[in-house]
Formats: C-alpha cells, sequence, structure tokens
C-alpha cells in the first residue's frame, strides 16, 4: 500500500503550471462554479451542490491510498485553474478523470503541458503502466489532447462507460 506521506508535499512543475496534492482550502465559491459550468457540467459525472459536500468529497480522496488528487496552479498567478485526479491507483493501472475549471484556461494546451509531467510522476512513484480515461464522444478538443500525448482508443477499459463515451488508454513502454 502506498504511504500517503510522502505525497503531502508533491509538487509536479511544468512550464506554466504546477501541480499539488488538493486540499479543502482549495474549495471555494470559485470551485464549486466550475462544476456547475453550462460547458463542464456536460462531461463531468460529479457535482457537487454546495461546499461543504465538496469539501466531503475532496478531504475523501486525500485520505484514500489508491488517489492521487491534484489540483493544477498557474505558476505566475498561483490561481486554482482545475484539477486532475488518478483514481483507483492499483497493481500498476489508475483511471484518470481531469477538469480545467478556469473557462479562459480552456483551449490553451493545459492537459497537454500537464499530462506529461504528472504521469510520469505516477509511472515512477506509484509504478503505473497503464492509465485509462473516460471521455464524451462530442469532447472533442478533450480527445485531440488526449491522443496528442498517446492515449489511444480502449474497447475494454476496467470501469463502466456509457453510450455517450469512449474509453482511452496509454500504456508507458
Amino acid at each position: 500500500m502506498f504511504n500517503k506521506k510522502v505525497s503531502k508535499n508533491l509538487r509536479i512543475n511544468t512550464q506554466r503550471f504546477y501541480l499539488r496534492e488538493l486540499t479543502e482550502k482549495d474549495v471555494g465559491p470559485r470551485y464549486l462554479s466550475w462544476l456547475q459550468d453550462n460547458i463542464t457540467s456536460k462531461f463531468i459525472t460529479y457535482r457537487q451542490d454546495n461546499i461543504n459536500d465538496l469539501k466531503a468529497y475532496v478531504r475523501a480522496h486525500l485520505l484514500a491510498s489508491e488517489v492521487l488528487f491534484l489540483g493544477v496552479f498557474c505558476k505566475e498567478t498561483d490561481e486554482h485553474i482545475g484539477n486532475l485526479k488518478f483514481d483507483n491507483i492499483n497493481n500498476g493501472q489508475a483511471v484518470m478523470g481531469i477538469l480545467i475549471g478556469e473557462p479562459d484556461w480552456r483551449g490553451r494546451g493545459v492537459a497537454k503541458e500537464i499530462l506529461p509531467a504528472s504521469m510520469d510522476y505516477l509511472h515512477n512513484k506509484r509504478k503505473v503502466d497503464l492509465v485509462y480515461l473516460g471521455v464524451g464522444k462530442k469532447n472533442i478538443p478533450a480527445i485531440l489532447a488526449y491522443e496528442e500525448v498517446g492515449f489511444i482508443s480502449c474497447n475494454s477499459p476496467p470501469f463502466p462507460i456509457g453510450e455517450n463515451g469512449i474509453a482511452m488508454i496509454y500504456q508507458f513502454e
């Protein structure tokens, strides 16, 4: 089992961003608004109606050894712009979810920049060789970004995928 204390001081750096474990202090009205946004709400499966429930969700994931829940922050401003979660980290596999919550950062290459660095961390520190994700078929910008970093379509993911979604997989060599 992975020791969560090891990752408490985790910081993954890219050119424009840094990623660190999310905390309850990161949960506020702005974060909650991302989940209620008309665009993002089409593509996310988890929504909360109030800050207390959202804090409980973050707290539960921080305590789980099979989860790495990261906030994405702009280096220049320290602004929290999104989240990246690796769940079900087990037997060399993980399931990934990403949310770029700040509208001004959507379509600006955030995923293409943070995914390689975060997945390298996951591979090197948590011994993950396969990363799965689910994405809405109509979320073409996300699909293209995932393909650009090396994800390919997957016919048999380890999780249910609805008829409006597709599964993708990234395999480390």
